[in-house]
């Protein structure tokens, strides 16, 4: 029996306790279709898609040293940043002659598969697993193209550099994310469940399958919704198509017969923090799909390094606290409390009034940073004196998986590679977020008991609940009308998934620029008697918050609204290719 799968392997094969064989090193390229004599059994299958696996997010890989923990500072939202502003919002984005995310190395080896696994000589039933691999990274590889191009060329054969479909034009996104809805729903067709997965949630299951398609049909629902009628929305889309498919999708999952549930000990205090801290996961019924880690392979991170004693420059803002509900479950008036308390009393007040996710997601005076050899290290002040990796611009300091036991964290040295923290790929909470937000935006009821109340109840906070915020403005204006229900939908999204790299794809889907355009991220209020004798980089604005880009953009972000929800097409391959003519909107 395998126990788990490492992703990040040089050769991605599945271990037990042993490394790559010198056979499946040896073996010919597996994109040269002529190679006959692979493609025979299903072992040859399985290793085949084993090479896809390294391309899910992981620590050290997406974004930062802090993977998708700080994945959304460097790309730049309202909610997360980095030391500057992501040239995405900065206003100053140019086309891109070459390069780009246009590559299609990835979907032609996966078409590979496709032309040639009906060779395999083995019954099916061996190889249905890795059947159902293959249809779930097509639609893995061309979710990322949809998200950066909309349009695309949808190919089903690996073409080679004389086909004349080389050079088709773009297909309608709508076709292009049925076909990926189309690969999902035959990936849940072969998949094994989790319950008798030979790789257990380190290896694809039915239910992975099952909440990227509810990731990827609210993704399209809500996309032709809030763009229908501009240049990026498509013509004869249906929005409510894809939002019953991600309903479907999700309420699939929330059936007993998956036996998911939520990481909980009874502490709402560390529960949600610690679900990310582990470095095993392969018992957790709320993850789906991790990356697991071994030192002695020689795969591991510095990711318990970076959230204990640096920050690799990436910072939350006042723009995602605003979202966090008092412990009752109402609105909680950070700008004017901000007026009065200032510094570390100010973090001090919100962690304990207001919900305990926020005390778990940045620090905030008192906490253990580190509890082992090195010590004992207690967070103090943010480090807003502090520069490069270890910077902090805005006075929230990233905790969220942090574990004060791990032997790395409080190592200060940035080099050291050698934690073992296991990175969520899937996780069960999405699921039941994605279903409330679908059901809310087809206008039908929500059993908020069998989704967002979980989410509450872990953290210890009462269920939801419908109301007026009038603060609303200051973190949540759109731009266009949105119901409470709503509202109150996407802050329990911002505050349960916050810091996991979702963000940036979500002001896009909701065609959200506004909640950024001609404005700035701030930082909590800023008490200078604390930082008497200290250089700080940043100075706070008239009400007394930092305002770390007050400098760098002193207009505001700069998003082009017209343009920049789809990135340009290189324009050498319009050069070479005329049909995919007209590049994106404003490009």
């Amino acid at each position: 029996m395998k126990k788990y799968l490492i992703f990040l392997s040089a050769c991605s094969a599945l271990l037990t306790v042993a490394s790559c064989t010198g056979d499946f090193l040896d073996r010919p390229p597996l994109t040269q279709i002529e190679n006959e004599a692979y493609w025979k059994t299903a072992s040859d299958l399985e290793k085949y898609t084993l090479q896809f696996y390294p391309d899910f997010p992981s620590f050290g890989v997406v974004g930062s040293y802090m993977g998708l923990i700080g994945w959304d500072g460097t790309r730049g939202s309202d909610v997360q940043i980095s030391a500057s502003p992501a040239t995405l919002w900065n206003g100053t984005n140019q086309p891109v002659t070459a390069g780009g995310n246009w590559t299609w190395t990835k979907i032609r080896s996966v078409n590979v598969f496709f032309e040639n696994y009906a060779k395999c000589k083995d019954p099916l039933v061996k190889y249905q697993q890795f059947l159902g691999e293959a249809h779930f990274f097509k639609a893995w590889y061309y979710f990322e193209k949809v998200r950066a191009y909309g349009d695309v060329p949808w190919y089903t054969t690996p073409l080679e550099m004389d086909d004349p479909a080389l050079y088709k034009p773009r297909d309608p996104r709508t076709q292009v994310v049925d076909s990926i809805l189309w690969h999902l729903d035959k990936a849940v067709e072969n998949l094994n469940p989790l319950k008798s997965s030979d790789g257990g949630n380190n290896r694809l299951t039915k239910e992975a399958a099952l909440l990227f398609k509810s990731r990827v049909a609210l993704y399209e629902g809500t996309w032709q919704k809030y763009h229908r009628g501009t240049e990026f929305g498509t013509e004869g889309a249906d929005p409510g198509k894809y939002l019953r498919a991600a309903v479907n999708a999700a309420e699939e999952l929330m059936k007993p017969v998956y036996n998911l549930t939520l990481f909980s000990t009874g502490d709402p205090e560390n529960d949600y923090r610690v679900l990310f801290s582990l470095i095993n996961q392969s018992g957790n019924k709320e993850v789906i799909l991790w990356k697991a880690y071994a030192v002695n392979l020689q795969l591991s991170h510095s990711f318990q390094i970076y959230v204990s004693d640096r920050t690799a420059g990436i910072s939350m803002t006042m723009q995602q606290v605003y979202q966090y509900l008092d412990r009752n479950g109402n609105a909680y008036d950070y700008f004017n409390t901000g007026k009065t308390v200032k510094g570390n009393a100010f973090l001090t007040k919100i962690a304990t009034e207001c919900d305990p996710r926020l005390s778990q997601t940045i620090w905030v005076p008192g906490g253990v940073m580190w509890d082992n050899s090195f010590g004992k290290g207690v967070f103090t002040f943010p480090y807003l004196d502090k520069s490069g990796e270890t910077l902090n611009n805005t006075g929230f300091q990233i905790r969220k998986g942090n574990d004060p036991k791990d032997p790395q964290a409080g190592s200060g040295v940035s080099w050291n590679t050698s934690c073992e923290t296991g990175a969520i790929v899937f996780r069960y909470a999405e699921a039941l977020l994605n279903y409330a937000e679908a059901k809310a935006e087809l206008q039908e009821a929500v059993d908020y008991n069998k989704s967002v109340n979980l989410l509450r109840s872990r953290a210890g906070m009462p269920a939801f609940k419908v109301q007026g915020d009038p603060n609303r403005l200051q973190y949540a204006d759109y731009g266009y009308p949105l119901s409470d229900e709503l509202h109150e939908i996407r802050r329990e999204r911002a505050v349960e998934l916050g810091a996991e790299g979702f963000r940036y794809d979500d002001i896009r889907r909701w065609a959200a620029h506004k909640l950024m355009k001609g404005k700035r991220p701030k930082g909590y209020p800023f008490d200078k008697d604390e930082w008497t004798g200290k250089k700080i980089n940043y100075a706070p604005d008239a009400d007394g918050f930092l305002d770390p880009f007050a400098t760098a953009i002193p207009n505001g972000y700069g998003f082009n609204e017209k343009r920049d929800y789809l990135e340009c097409i290189p324009l050498n391959e319009i050069t070479l290719n005329p049909k995919l003519q007209p590049n994106n909107p404003g490009w």
